[in-house]
């Protein structure tokens, strides 16, 4: 017996809602992203008879930075939203369909917003205690309550688990190949943003620069003082929390050196008692008397 589906809602604000009878997959920006050590946390707390407690920050933290990249920060604009946001536990699927009218149609505006909520998404957990790796990819996508399929989530998912490794959200080959093609429109590249919003890691890797989130309001405000502190402290405390666990010690290490990099890229806002003191943390062999 054939069966009829009123699909999809005309009424939904998912941008991937469109007016044809069938899902269609649409050019996107794809996200996926995860919390490094979730199901260490989680056992940790159960262990501790804490469950109550991690739930209720794992709660919070997820609940306030979904509205970072959600944009709930002022009413609804028209009658469908810029990008979609999936989230099961400690993953999160970020959809940002293309909009072949706005700009050239080549993903730079969306490229953009996507860095920029990212990474006040991934500064905000992490100054949470929740440290986030995944990847960011260009490619077809469809996402509903239902399903999430498509080469640019294929490509996203394989980023964030056989690129990206440290607690670093990564651009895919085709996120990489996109922003290379922005970069040509800008006469001097080092003034383009996207020098502002990635860097390049020692492996050859683009990931998102997301403590530039302290300089979003540098002109107005300079930056962010107290939040940068915040996550120089997470870091040393989950430094302090892993020496005996070498794997996921070297993972905060590396945001240790992270966190340095970025302050020394901007000497007049930012000095030596703003940088995690690695002097403690050199790995030297000594005698056992």
């Amino acid at each position: 017996m054939a069966i009829s589906h009123a699909y999809p809602n005309k009424n939904s604000r998912n941008p991937y809602a469109q007016t044809s009878p069938e899902p269609v997959m649409l050019p996107s920006v794809v996200s996926y992203i995860d919390i490094l050590g979730y199901r260490e946390m989680a056992m940790k707390a159960e262990h501790a008879k804490q469950e109550q407690e991690f739930l209720r920050n794992i709660r919070r933290a997820f609940s306030e930075g979904q509205k970072m990249l959600k944009g709930d920060f002022g009413p609804k604009i028209g009658a469908k939203d810029r990008y979609v946001i999936k989230a099961f536990t400690d993953n999160i699927v970020f959809g940002y369909p293309i909009n072949p009218i706005q700009g050239l149609g080549d993903a730079e505006v969306e490229l953009g917003s996507a860095f920029e909520m990212l990474s006040l998404f991934q500064h905000w957990m992490a100054n949470e205690g929740f440290f986030i790796r995944g990847a960011i990819s260009i490619g077809d996508v469809y996402i509903d309550d239902t399903v999430v399929v498509g080469k640019g989530f294929t490509e996203a998912y394989n980023g964030e688990a056989l690129l990206a490794r440290d607690p670093r959200i990564i651009l895919t080959d085709s996120a990489v190949e996109a922003v290379k093609k922005h970069l040509e429109y800008y006469t001097d590249q080092a003034r383009a943003p996207q020098s502002r919003d990635l860097y390049r890691d020692s492996d050859g890797q683009l990931f998102l620069n997301y403590l530039e989130s302290v300089l979003i309001a540098e002109e107005d405000h300079g930056p962010f003082y107290e939040e940068l502190e915040k996550h120089k402290q997470m870091v040393e405390e989950r430094l302090d929390e892993f020496t005996t666990r070498p794997p996921i010690w070297s993972k905060y290490l590396w945001v240790a050196n992270y966190h340095n990099f970025f302050c020394s890229q901007y000497p007049k806002y930012f000095n030596g008692s703003h940088m995690v003191d690695l002097t403690k943390l050199q790995l030297r062999p000594s005698t056992i008397v």
